[in-house]
């Protein structure tokens, strides 16, 4: 076939993905309804969460969320169902309802109330938070029997996929990892050095953009380590950046991509179709 034909069917095929995944996201819109969940935990701690789901609903699949940063989204929710949380700019926090829909709910997890400072990295790759998202699934299972649960962190929130993901290897479905950090320095994101991500059981998606300028986050890094497992990966390009390079407002957090990003997860999480080259 001249060279010119197969960039052609390349190149319609990607076009067939994109709008493929697309679709996932253009069916008429349904109102979601959003509740903070508290779970307890032991010694009188407790945890919540942030359930969103479209109004009746039985979704496939629920996403258990760990934003970036410390984590600490103080939820909380008024009488009239008004909800208060902070880092509303973080991907996964300001992309949720982009997530729910039929098939899909969301679960954004905040910090234990007995953890003030949020999520340190040593907490976050410790026994003790494993255990409390056991109890977190257990919640949702219980408010969503035939739903699969999949694991989800961005940022720092990667820490905890990885470390959860290891540690609850038959509560997951998948696990998927967003803007991980993959070259970790500065002391920081240091339980992530040299880990292990074949020690993780469920099928694993990393998902990165291509100019990411965290210093914390280098994209060739991450793609040896998706080349080295053979790990799904998703290399995201374009968008905006209003914010400093570790920022939500910036291609860290995929700013301005949140579309085609949440498209081209959702549809390797259901097993169709899916661009591996979001541009």
């Amino acid at each position: 076939m001249p060279a010119i034909a197969v960039r052609f069917v390349r190149f319609v095929h990607s076009l067939l993905v994109l709008l493929g995944a697309l679709a996932l996201l253009s069916a008429p819109d349904a109102s979601a309804s959003e509740q903070v969940v508290s779970v307890p935990l032991a010694k009188g701690a407790s945890i919540s969460y942030l359930l969103t789901q479209q109004d009746g609903s039985a979704p496939r699949w629920v996403l258990v969320m760990f934003p970036g940063s410390a984590g600490d989204l103080e939820l909380s929710q008024q009488p009239d169902g008004t909800i208060h949380m902070r880092e509303k700019n973080n991907f996964l926090v300001r992309a949720r309802q982009l997530f729910v829909d039929a098939q899909f709910a969301t679960a954004i997890v905040d910090a234990p109330s007995d953890q003030p400072r949020g999520y340190s990295d040593a907490f976050r790759a410790s026994p003790r938070s494993a255990r409390d998202l056991a109890q977190v699934a257990a919640s949702l299972h219980g408010r969503l029997p035939d739903a699969k649960l999949v694991l989800v962190g961005t940022s720092r929130g990667t820490i905890s996929t990885a470390y959860v993901g290891r540690a609850l290897p038959d509560v997951w479905d998948a696990v998927v990892h967003t803007s991980t950090l993959s070259s970790p320095a500065r002391g920081r994101a240091t339980p992530l050095i040299g880990f292990d991500y074949g020690s993780i059981r469920p099928r694993q998606l990393f998902v990165h953009h291509a100019d990411d300028g965290c210093f914390l986050c280098s994209y060739e890094a991450l793609r040896r380590i998706a080349e080295s497992g053979q790990y799904a990966l998703i290399t995201v390009h374009g968008g905006d950046v209003r914010g400093k390079p570790c920022e939500a407002s910036s291609h860290h957090g995929f700013y301005g991509r949140d579309k085609v990003v949440v498209a081209a997860i959702k549809a390797w999480i259901s097993g169709q179709p899916w661009q591996d080259d979001v541009g």
